[in-house]
């Protein structure tokens, strides 16, 4: 009987224990767990944050689908003007093209399928210059924002997006002259790698646009692999008195394509005062009160959390959260400029280069990182937990971090040319929008 009520006994305790060790789980949700005694759980906000603006040259222009075109007055930012430096070639690489013995050009033009994303005003005229390249845009280059191609000028218009089947597109004027010789020079046409690197492509840029406070300008995304983008010859065959036009057309997509932005930020155009000081100027102490990241890669945010290390100067730590919070100043948002869905908090490594923070390399640690906007509270939210700990351990060097304006993921956090939205948010003498950074740790006394 003894023995029946000290088996019930121990089954009782370590029922018991079992279940308070997974009740103490559940409610920490630890990130890093120690496997021995804890001694509880600390939570802090009170943590040092400091951050400054950074003018970032250029970024890498990537070779893709979307591009963007137009310039604006932006009232914090200044001017930014985005133009398109893109090839064109032969509709669905057709070979040994001809379009009959005495083709005669009637209207030439470039159209640009609008993809449903702006900022400034919407479809405003801009002043529009066309130039024509002199020089390939080579497959195999890496380009940046700054790159510019040998060109010359053809045409310039004022012009904004209409609707052309349904579509909403920009259509601009291409060159009648360069038209014409395309048609009637059949050696051209006999593969796509002949015919581009005859015309080499062309440039668009909207930069002498008169922009001001009340003509703010636009800058919009544009689809370079839809159907209707591309360049159209409209011609009608000479040795027929009763011929219809025919069209030619060329397209921005297939194999051969390459499409890159040329970006220029103007900070010396009317940006805040507040920015200026900070990109031009380089005083750092700027950033107490407001920090911004630009569109298209402009800017980029340090960050400093200088004090990681005295987490573990008494004690052996685990951190479980290590949260850094910070807000968007909510008056600088409106229908003209909104804020990216998502940034990415990246770390500093030695010599100032860009690198991942450990939490956004491995998968089970990026469901945790966040890096997403919360518009209710109007903040944007990054979990580095597994970077601190190991700052804290001695690991790695705490250089700082970077915010930038990029997706959060591994793979995307590099790619900033498609970023389109602009952002201000507070430094830490902003008693509105104060960056905080909130740290859950657990204390535990001895080695393991």
């Amino acid at each position: 009987m003894n023995q029946v009520r000290a088996v019930i006994f121990l089954s009782f305790v370590v029922l018991l224990f079992s279940c308070k060790k997974k009740d103490t789980q559940s409610m920490l949700g630890l990130d890093v767990q120690p496997e021995n005694d804890l001694l509880g759980i600390t939570v802090t906000d009170t943590a040092s944050v400091f951050m400054h603006t950074q003018r970032v040259d250029s970024v890498r222009t990537y070779n893709d689908q979307y591009k963007y075109l137009g310039s604006i007055q932006d009232p914090v930012f200044g001017q930014t003007h985005a133009g398109i430096y893109s090839n064109f070639s032969i509709i669905n690489n057709l070979t040994n093209v001809s379009y009959g013995a005495n083709p005669v050009l009637d209207s030439s033009e470039i159209v640009l399928r609008y993809a449903d994303q702006f900022m400034g005003s919407f479809n405003p005229e801009l002043t529009y210059d066309i130039y024509l390249l002199s020089e390939v845009i080579s497959p195999t280059t890496a380009y940046y924002t700054t790159q510019h191609f040998s060109k010359t000028k053809v045409a310039t218009v004022k012009a904004r997006m209409s609707y052309r089947n349904n579509g909403l597109c920009l259509v601009l004027p291409f060159d009648d002259n360069l038209g014409q010789y395309i048609l009637q020079t059949p050696a051209n046409l006999t593969t796509n790698s002949n015919f581009i690197n005859a015309y080499k492509g062309i440039y668009i840029s909207s930069a002498n646009s008169v922009l001001s406070p009340l003509n703010q300008g636009t800058i919009a995304r544009y689809n370079m692999e839809d159907d209707m983008s591309g360049i159209n010859l409209y011609y009608h065959d000479g040795n027929s008195v009763s011929s219809k036009i025919k069209t030619a057309q060329f397209t921005f997509k297939g194999n051969d394509a390459q499409r890159l932005n040329h970006i220029d930020h103007n900070y010396y155009a009317a940006a805040s005062t507040n920015l200026f000081e900070q990109v031009i100027d380089k005083d750092t102490t700027k950033g107490n009160g407001s920090v911004y990241l630009n569109s298209f890669g402009g800017t980029r945010v340090k960050v400093y959390l200088p004090f990681l290390k005295a987490f573990s100067d008494s004690q052996n730590v685990s951190i479980s959260r290590a949260e850094l919070i910070v807000r968007v100043n909510k008056s600088t948002i409106s229908a003209e400029y909104s804020v990216p869905d998502q940034l990415a908090l990246i770390a500093t490594g030695a010599g100032g280069v860009e690198e991942l923070v450990y939490d956004q390399v491995e998968t089970t640690d990026f469901i945790k990182y966040g890096g997403s906007y919360d518009p209710n509270y109007n903040y944007y939210k990054f979990n580095i937990a597994r970077q601190m700990q190991k700052i804290i351990t001695g690991k790695i060097y705490n250089y700082g971090f970077y915010l930038v304006n990029a997706l959060p993921s591994k793979s995307l956090a590099g790619k900033r040319d498609n970023r389109m939205q602009r952002i201000v948010m507070g430094g830490k003498e902003d008693l509105m929008y104060k960056p905080v950074f909130k740290v859950t740790y657990i204390k535990y006394p001895y080695d393991k």
